[in-house]
């Protein structure tokens, strides 16, 4: 497990060559609401899925710059083989925040809703992995 939270956090893991490479990282902040969007993840424990396909550098959001209004970031998915239309909004992180609580299967329908209360720490099985728990946690890790 101190292996995997090491290898999710991009930091050295050895020689592990059959690891995957890192997704692209995150785009900066579009504005301060983007900026904002970006903090609610984290304070969520969520992650805004980044994608080097998409026109705005997030999953399943597109940018339409001929679009009227201020809303001009699209968000589509795919459900089975058709593509969904989940919204638009105003900034490309808000359209990535709400595309990681559908992943994370969240309540969608209220935005501004606080996040769930974290769930509890596993049990620690053995003295070996309360000492890898303990380790991440001085590394900054989450198991």
């Amino acid at each position: 497990a101190l292996f995997y939270a090491r290898r999710e956090a991009g930091r050295d893991t050895g020689s592990d060559l059959t690891a995957p490479a890192p997704p692209p990282p995150p785009p900066a902040p579009s504005s301060v609401v983007g900026a904002e969007a970006v903090q609610q993840a984290g304070r969520e424990g969520l992650t805004l899925a980044t994608s080097s396909s998409s026109n705005s550098g997030y999953k399943g959001v597109y940018y339409h710059p001929k679009q009227k209004g201020s809303k001009k970031y699209e968000l589509k998915v795919r459900v089975g083989d058709k593509m969904a239309f989940l919204g638009c909004f105003a900034t490309a992180e808000e359209a990535a925040l709400f595309y990681a609580r559908r992943e994370a299967g969240r309540d969608t329908s209220d935005l501004t809703a606080p996040p769930p209360p974290p769930p509890p720490p596993p049990a620690l099985s053995t003295a070996a992995g309360a000492e890898a728990v303990r380790q991440a946690g001085r590394e900054g890790l989450t198991l």
